[in-house]
């Protein structure tokens, strides 16, 4: 025929010689796809060539001959930047080498969780940090709180510090044996008593002859009505106490911890019966607003101070511990009326320090102790 008419019958009438797709699969063909599907497995993917020519090695279950460098990027597509490297040798149960330690670095980065109010998911960023810029610290405006630290004061002498204690005005500071009194001739219409009492508690810096029982006696529910009572106290009787404060209709609002520092802004602990003391607790009371429905009348300030204090512990001259000056201001703050310049103030202090380094505007100061004589030509006739 002509040149034209030529057949392959190798190839078979109307195929195309490069379609492989089309050829039928025979029973030998069957059982060689059948041998290398069944094998299969991600990682025979990854370990192996999966459509080469050697079958025998597809087939082998070992693969202690495989050591060569796959690259996870090029298969997924960017999924994995890290190359995994199948080691030979040894098997699965193999001991491995001990990696030698890491270098810390400095952290270039960080995450940073934050809430996303329109689609109210939280959402997760990576926030790069320089370690080598400057670390920019924003001071508050002048006075600088004392959260944020204390201010050094210009040396002033003694004598000056006196004359202006002294010259405080609306202050009224007595001496009396505080337990055997009738304090309410001080009046019974004080804001606030603040209590600093010298306990009977053994090891105790301030350690005297005050007990639970006796302070039951001071009548705290005439000297403040409708008020408030701050008592500082010990580990040793903080529960005795609620339960005194609690018969006199005071609840529990809130305290204050003074941790206890040395100069060098160490803590300072000191010898206790069972475990070590480092800080004191001032107890804060409420008059039962629910009973005394006047005590909601009280007229309160929101403030910025901390709850928690840190300062160094200093001595008075009747050796005990100095309260911190912002603890004072922490109670004025917070009741605003308790002091009107020209009439007397609405704090009472009991166990307060003797001398001119107790007194305070607007306060009236009790030190324990036996009353000064009268002066002549003053006493009642």
């Amino acid at each position: 025929g002509d040149e034209g008419d030529g057949i392959d019958v190798g190839v078979g009438i109307g195929r195309n010689p490069n379609d492989h797709d089309n050829e039928d699969f025979d029973q030998a063909l069957l059982e060689k796809v059948f041998a290398r599907t069944s094998k299969f497995s991600l990682k025979r993917a990854l370990a192996d060539d999966l459509y080469g020519d050697d079958e025998d090695a597809f087939l082998n279950d070992s693969d202690d001959d495989v050591d060569e460098q796959i690259d996870i990027e090029n298969i997924f597509g960017g999924w994995g930047k890290k190359k995994r490297k199948v080691k030979s040798g040894g098997g699965k149960g193999a001991p491995r080498e001990p990696k030698a330690p890491r270098v810390p670095k400095p952290q270039k980065s960080h995450m940073i969780t934050a809430y996303n109010s329109d689609n109210q998911m939280l959402m997760r960023k990576k926030k790069v940090v320089d370690p080598r810029a400057p670390n920019v610290l924003k001071l508050p405006n002048w006075p600088i709180p004392v959260s944020w630290g204390r201010v050094v004061k210009p040396f002033t002498p003694e004598e000056t510090l006196v004359a202006e204690k002294m010259a405080l005005p609306d202050c009224a500071q007595h001496t009396l044996p505080i337990l055997n009194s009738d304090l309410t001739q001080l009046g019974t219409d004080f804001l606030a008593v603040h209590c600093n009492p010298p306990w009977a508690v053994p090891l105790s810096p301030d350690s005297g002859k005050v007990t639970v029982e006796q302070i039951a006696t001071i009548p705290f529910q005439k000297l403040a009505p409708y008020g408030f009572v701050f008592m500082w106290i010990e580990k040793e009787n903080l529960s005795a106490v609620c339960d005194v404060m609690s018969a006199k209709q005071f609840v529990y609002v809130e305290n204050l911890t003074w941790v206890q520092q040395r100069p060098n802004n160490t803590i300072a602990n000191s010898n206790a019966e069972h475990l070590c003391r480092s800080h004191r607790t001032m107890l804060m009371f409420r008059r039962c607003v629910k009973q005394f429905p006047l005590a909601k009348e009280v007229e309160l300030r929101h403030q910025r101070n901390a709850d928690c204090t840190l300062d160094v512990t200093t001595t008075t001259a009747s050796g005990r511990r100095a309260i911190p000056s912002h603890v004072y201001k922490a109670m004025e703050t917070l009741l605003p009326e308790f002091y009107t310049a020209g009439q007397p103030g609405k704090l009472l202090e009991l166990w307060s320090e003797p001398g001119p380094v107790g007194r305070r505007s607007g306060w009236t100061v009790v030190a324990d102790g036996v009353a000064p004589p009268t002066p002549a030509g003053k006493g009642k006739k």
